[in-house]
């Protein structure tokens, strides 16, 4: 289902973007729609995958999680079912923030939160592994975030 998307839907996202627990009113008021037409653009952004998902955003070090790496994955194979299988696996893996397909010398780029040294490398050991089709991967870690989001402004 596309959704083709007008100025009234994209002034939505800019706001849900920024504070996904905005009264419906507020959005309304700012997008100069009434109540009813705020709920229903909402709702088909919903519906159509536009908005996939409304959550709370937490800081990893105010939660236990202060290491933060970049993990660049090299398979063993490059068929699709490896692929897949492997994006499956990541998938399920609550530390695992992102996982990418991406182009060059790597397969996948992942994003990967954990609470210290020790517990990525448990992590590591565990998954990155010649039998999860890992031939090679590379780790870099956040040193400091100048920027994190998940925000797509739209204008």
């Amino acid at each position: 289902m596309s959704h083709i998307l007008d100025s009234t839907d994209k002034a939505i996202l800019n706001l849900l973007q920024d504070d996904a627990t905005l009264p419906l009113k507020t959005v309304a008021e700012r997008v100069h729609v009434s109540v009813a037409t705020a709920q229903r653009r909402i709702q088909a952004l919903i519906d159509s995958g536009v908005i996939t998902k409304q959550v709370a955003i937490v800081n990893p070090n105010k939660v236990g999680y202060g290491l933060t790496a970049v993990v660049m994955i090299e398979m063993e194979r490059s068929n699709t079912s490896m692929q897949h299988r492997f994006e499956r696996l990541m998938d399920a893996q609550s530390q695992v923030m992102s996982c990418y397909e991406v182009s060059g010398d790597f397969d996948f780029m992942l994003m990967v939160n954990a609470k210290n040294m020790s517990d990525y490398h448990q992590f590591t050991r565990s998954l990155l592994t010649y039998e999860n089709n890992v031939r090679n991967f590379k780790s870099q870690f956040v040193m400091n975030f100048t920027k994190s989001g998940t925000k797509i402004t739209l204008d």
